[in-house]
């Protein structure tokens, strides 16, 4: 079973929720929860990245949230990106030096989803991609953001929200072929290069820790690949954006746990 969670607290969250319970069918079957076939929706009172703990009540094999995105630079993107904390602020929800599981193939089928239902709805201008792990909530259940937005207090038009809908009922769809997993080390926050990757097929990503967030020491490297659903045993590098000092000690661990890396 899967879980789409929708955010009261976020009018973004709050209106991709709806737009799936009118055009898709869920039917509810409880107190802000609705359903079509092995899917749930949930709508939350709390923000989202605030919930530690979310969907565990209902053991799903994914959880999905959907959310709006925030852009100082006012850059209008679709994302999609894993959770958890690299270190010990928490002020945008989770734990300190804590992930949450993820899937990579659910993150890899999330990017393609967005970038075919950008195409078919005629949503152009707007950046598509991963963003690398990061902000709450804290739970168990594996879990990736599905996102739109731009400008802060700015609402996309309901054409762009259809994007992140379209896209969360796509990828639950079946697809032909998902690269292999790996967990992705350096770069900036919206990811270029395991986006690039991820797009051109090569490689599904799970955890991704930028080079804002580091160092990060063996415990945090040992959790990025424990906690995605597909156990990665390769790690992708993105050499230029890793500060010398910081490649030595990610190479040196995955070398000791016995994980493939390579440059990109």
């Amino acid at each position: 079973m899967k879980l789409v969670v929708a955010s009261k607290a976020d009018p973004v969250s709050t209106a991709i929720g709806r737009m799936l319970i009118e055009n898709y069918e869920f039917k509810p079957i409880g107190k802000d929860l609705h359903q079509k076939g092995e899917v749930l929706l949930k709508f939350i009172e709390e923000k989202h990245i605030y919930a530690n703990g979310l969907g565990e009540d209902l053991s799903p094999d994914l959880m999905i949230i959907v959310s709006s995105h925030r852009s100082e630079a006012g850059v209008k993107a679709l994302l999609a990106h894993p959770v958890g904390n690299w270190g010990l602020d928490v002020s945008m929800g989770g734990l300190p030096r804590t992930l949450s599981p993820t899937s990579a193939a659910a993150l890899y089928k999330a990017l393609h989803s967005l970038q075919e239902c950008a195409s078919n709805l005629g949503v152009d201008g707007w950046k598509i991609g991963l963003e690398v792990t990061h902000h709450g909530p804290a739970t168990d259940v594996p879990t990736i953001f599905m996102e739109a937005g731009g400008p802060p207090d700015e609402i996309p038009e309901a054409r762009v929200l259809e994007v992140i809908a379209s896209a969360c009922m796509r990828m639950l769809k079946p697809f032909t072929r998902v690269p292999p997993a790996a967990t992705g080390f350096g770069g900036g926050h919206y990811a270029p290069r395991f986006t690039r990757l991820a797009l051109n097929k090569e490689y599904s990503f799970g955890h991704m820790c930028p080079k804002y967030a580091m160092p990060v020491g063996r415990e945090l490297i040992v959790q990025a690949f424990q906690k995605t659903l597909e156990a990665p045993r390769i790690a992708v590098l993105d050499w230029k954006g890793l500060r010398g000092k910081d490649r030595e000690l990610i190479i040196s661990v995955l070398e000791d746990l016995g994980i493939e890396w390579v440059k990109a």
